[in-house]
């Protein structure tokens, strides 16, 4: 797991910049979440930032009654100052995490929760000022739909609308989440801290850039400046 130092350092970057270090990286997929968008404090909106070890959990269908159980309340289990993300079957319709779910993470020290999946209850949320970022949003409950099943196993999230276009993300146990009105990404622990070697230099050439551009210097020329290209 990356070092609460090394993590406090990449919370500094937006998940464009994250994301931007990621490709230099050779990751195809940035690291991006597709789709997973701020729903609480605001939706789209304001300045909340969360970044964190992940914490992940798995939900099935209801109905897969030989799959695994968790000894505990998924909530329960989780650590603090972690980012929890739960994936649910892509084919659900219901919400997986709601306000007592918001409340009881609070009281543990969860920085928010990421969702591969929908979310209920948005008005608890937001007066909690619990962030949360979700696939959909929802009015029914996780009952009768779907169950905890794993914790803290590697989760696989795909976008469900790219027909295989754009590659998945793994998400291990311990890799950091970086969540931001910008969407989600995930930053394999092992990379962290080229992560934020990339994302500081990268902040200085966008930084002398954007002075450019201000200046009324063209796009063309600023780039071929300072990108190089």
């Amino acid at each position: 797991m990356a070092s609460a130092a090394l993590v406090k350092q990449l919370a500094k970057f937006s998940t464009c910049e994250v994301a931007d270090a990621l490709i230099k990286l050779k990751l195809p997929h940035g690291g991006f979440l597709p789709g997973i968008d701020m729903y609480s404090p605001q939706f789209l909106a304001g300045e909340t930032s969360i970044c964190g070890p992940a914490f992940t959990v798995k939900m099935v269908h209801q109905s897969e009654t030989d799959a695994p159980k968790p000894d505990r309340h998924f909530v329960d289990a989780a650590e603090p100052n972690s980012v929890m993300l739960i994936s649910s079957p892509p084919t659900t319709r219901s919400a997986i995490w709601g306000g007592l779910m918001t409340a009881r993470a609070q009281s543990i020290g969860v920085q928010g929760v990421v969702l591969d999946g929908g979310c209920r209850d948005l008005a608890e949320h937001r007066e909690s000022k619990f962030p949360v970022f979700a696939r959909r949003h929802s009015v029914l409950g996780q009952s009768p739909f779907t169950r905890p099943s794993q914790l803290q196993v590697p989760l696989e999230i795909a976008d469900p609308t790219a027909n295989g276009a754009f590659p998945p993300v793994t998400v291990h146990p311990g890799d950091v989440l970086l969540a931001d009105v910008d969407g989600v990404v995930s930053v394999p622990k092992d990379l962290v801290e080229q992560v934020v070697e990339l994302a500081h230099k990268g902040r200085e050439v966008d930084g002398r850039c954007m002075a450019d551009l201000r200046a009324g210097k063209g796009i063309k020329e600023t780039f071929a400046l300072h990108r190089g290209k």
